[in-house]
């Protein structure tokens, strides 16, 4: 497994930069097996080390949002939205979410696409109620 570990700014969370090619639930349950979660939630998609590694390629990479009604895997509160322009809702072919590496916008895909993930090794994020 290739990983790249950041130390944020937040001394209880690190982020991993998963190299490796897997669909949204593969990349889940790795993330879940060997750390928390995909990242999830705004305070770490925010977090200035994270961002640095979102700069070197045009590229997307998986997020913890997924769509049943869109929520993060970890149950974490979902009120605010940071969708590329071009995005497009087609039905329910593309229920998973990726941050866009250039624009750091999301963009919802098909969840059996292969990309690289973010996972964060800390405090599981509890949903808000």
């Amino acid at each position: 497994m290739s990983v790249y570990s950041t130390e944020t700014e937040q001394p209880s969370e690190k982020f991993h930069l998963i190299k490796e090619f897997k669909t949204w639930r593969e990349a889940q349950s790795l993330c879940r097996e060997n750390y928390t979660d995909l990242v999830s939630g705004l305070s770490q998609l925010n977090d200035n080390e994270l961002k640095k590694e979102l700069k070197p390629e045009n590229i997307s990479v998986w997020i913890g949002l997924f769509r049943d009604t869109w929520r993060w895997s970890d149950k974490s509160n979902f009120s605010f939205r940071n969708w590329e322009l071009s995005f497009t809702d087609e039905g329910n072919s593309k229920t998973c979410a990726t941050v866009v590496k250039e624009t750091k916008k999301w963009n919802a895909e098909n969840c059996n696409q292969n990309k690289t993930f973010f996972c964060y090794e800390g405090e599981f994020i509890k949903a808000l109620r």
